[in-house]
């Protein structure tokens, strides 16, 4: 499990061999120190004299060691950790934040169990990189940045300023006051109020009235291209191009309640379009992921939501931690992410994939960093969970993310990760070959057209039936599958419901659907019953075996859209799927080996560098299929 220790307490006075020992970690021996070379420890190298200028603000880093394979590190590597924070801590130029003590054995461990740590330390960019190019190749040193989680706010397509023809904000300014109404005039409060203009986009929350106010610069009321409400709960979210604003007083507004869309939504229960494409309704409710334990790495989840309250189990690797703060979702992401996974089946509300499986929650956002990443991974491992929804990236890759989730594949543990709402190229850590990508589609008649989910449809890359392409999901050959991403309603703090669209979306129901798989599919049960990387690899190709394609655009869709009906073998022995007693609802289904699968496959899909043939014929011989 990961642990934490604070290294601020000063050292004592290390000996001789131990300096020397420090220096030759990092490969500063022979060149002093930043205390020895008599600068002050302002690091500016120039004694303190000459203009002053504003200092520079202290970077966080990761320092861990490299695990190369077959390759024995010098020493042991808990005695090489504690050389380097030895050195770090007598730089008065650096401060050692905390110690990660992360579980696993090492490669290239002298005694086969040594404990990987990661220190945390705060310096200045310069400085970190002249330790970079003077550290040993044993060592790892990246910037410890802070993690992104995908956002429900649409991009929306209208033009503005670029930031470097932006002009100082001068006296061509313009207050506006917003009011949102709800179902019933009933006023929204916490709804997010976004104006777009010739500038920035300028938003506001709503107050308790319904109100949002805002100033708005760089012209006049008139050339406010574009006006977005997204709601907090249960109504939808509305666009409005050349808005017609009041200058002078308050601007009224009201939103569709969700059941406009959805009738008698949320007294009824909702399976949402999304369950319904990849086929959750064929098995009638049949399956629930019972004896699958889930993690899910996000913002929290708010367990008083009357669908979530079976969910007890959870941790906060974010800043201010509290044995019960992750139960506090601020942003609501990690709370829709949980309800589409394992929302319980109240009679009403939304549907969940799995509500009998074992959910964990892991916050890491907001405020989380990649060090936060690496302890919640970590923390699947030690907690034997079976398949993990990670919903936050970051900018910069993480090797020290990627060796973690190297180890976490290789204790069986499948990580379904979301592609990116960039739009651009697959981001980290989705991008690592040791996980599942998943971009987003979304389908229309789904959302009102006037909501801003209308803006993520790819006209050139809509299906006949009605599926597109997310424009906001990132592409590249690594997006193994896609899944529904737009206009997706599922549960949020406070009890209500909201449609949010994101590829956290996407992986959520990919989440869900494998957590079914591992629990029913007789492959799980009997071969590959054991936490594995081969279990991992099985169901990968499974779920990618499923997919049908909506569109020709694999780099945005991967194998295509799983659909549970087609995972290759008896899925869930006992169970039949509704209107076809008595047939076998998988004949046919499997094409002939060395024919390619159907919907076919791109052949730079990882399923391809797989071995899925490998798998199927295992699986036939076992007498699965």
């Amino acid at each position: 499990m990961a642990q934490e220790k604070d290294e601020r307490a000063s050292a004592k006075k290390p000996t001789e061999t131990a300096e020397d020992n420090s220096k030759r970690l990092l490969g500063t021996a022979g060149r002093p120190t930043q205390r020895e070379a008599g600068n002050g420890g302002n690091g500016n190298g120039n004694g303190g004299t000459g203009a002053a200028t504003p200092a520079m603000r202290r970077e966080q880093y990761l320092i861990g060691i490299r695990a190369i394979a077959g390759v024995q590190a010098f020493g042991n590597s808990r005695q090489s950790i504690d050389a380097v924070v030895d050195y770090l801590s007598r730089q008065e130029d650096i401060e050692v934040i905390k110690r990660i003590k992360l579980g696993g054995v090492q490669p290239f461990a002298a005694d086969g169990g040594s404990v990987n740590e990661v220190v945390v330390a705060k310096v200045e960019a310069n400085r970190a990189e002249r330790l970079k190019a003077a550290a040993p190749g044993q060592l790892i040193i990246e910037r410890d940045t802070f993690l992104n989680c995908a956002d429900s706010l649409t991009l929306i397509p209208v033009h503005g300023a670029a930031l470097g023809t932006l002009l100082p904000l001068g006296s061509i300014a313009t207050d506006l006051a917003i009011r949102v109404l709800g179902e019933r005039d009933q006023p929204l409060a916490k709804a997010t109020v976004l104006i777009y203009g010739p500038g920035l986009p300028v938003q506001a929350l709503t107050d308790d009235t319904g109100t949002a106010r805002l100033t708005f610069f760089g012209g006049p009321v008139e050339s406010v291209q574009a006006l977005c409400v997204k709601p907090a709960a249960n109504h939808w979210d509305r666009f409005i191009a050349a808005p017609r604003l009041s200058n002078s007083g308050v601007t009224t507004l009201r939103l569709r309640p969700l059941a406009e869309v959805l009738p008698n939504f949320p007294s009824e229960p909702l399976l949402g379009w999304g369950q319904r494409l990849m086929r959750l309704d064929a098995f009638g409710g049949g399956f629930t992921g019972g004896g699958v334990r889930i993690g899910i790495i996000d913002s929290g989840c708010d367990t008083s939501h009357s669908q979530l309250t079976h969910v007890t189990r959870g941790r906060d690797f974010s800043n201010g931690a509290s044995a019960a703060s992750w139960a506090n979702d601020a942003v609501a992401h990690g709370t829709h992410c949980a309800g589409i996974i394992c929302a319980a089946s109240t009679g009403q509300g939304v549907t969940g994939f799995a509500p009998g499986a074992e959910v964990h929650v892991f916050k890491v956002f907001p405020d989380g960093r990649v060090s936060d990443l690496l302890a919640a991974l970590d923390e699947c491992i030690e907690r034997e969970l079976d398949v993990v929804n990670i919903s936050v990236g970051c900018e910069e890759i993480s090797e020290l993310v990627g060796q973690k989730l190297q180890q976490v594949r290789q204790k069986g543990v499948a990580c379904i990760v979301a592609a990116g709402n960039s739009g651009g190229p697959v981001g980290f850590p989705a991008l690592m070959p040791t996980v599942m990508a998943v971009g987003a589609v979304g389908k229309l008649n789904e959302f009102p057209p006037d909501s801003c989910h209308v803006h993520n449809v790819i006209p050139q890359l809509v299906g006949a039936d009605g599926v597109f392409a997310a424009r906001f999901s990132s592409l590249g050959p690594q997006v193994a599958v896609a899944a529904p991403g737009v206009a997706v309603v599922s549960t949020v703090p406070g009890g209500g419901y909201a449609a949010i669209d994101g590829t956290s979306v996407a992986a959520s129901h990919v989440t869900g659907l494998a957590a079914l798989v591992l629990a029913h599919h007789p492959l799980f049960q009997g071969p590959f019953r054991a936490r594995s990387e081969q279990r991992v690899q099985a169901l990968f190709e499974l779920i990618q075996a499923s997919a049908v394609p909506h569109f020709l655009d694999p780099q945005r869709g991967g194998a295509g859209v799983p659909d549970l009906q087609r995972i290759p073998g008896e899925l869930g022995a006992g169970v039949r799927l509704q209107g076809v007693a008595g047939t076998d609802p998988f004949a046919g289904l499997l094409p002939p080996l060395g024919s390619g699968l159907t919907g076919g496959v791109p052949a730079y899909s990882p399923m391809t560098t797989y071995g899925w043939q490998q798998t199927l014929m295992q699986m036939r011989a076992a007498g699965y299929l």
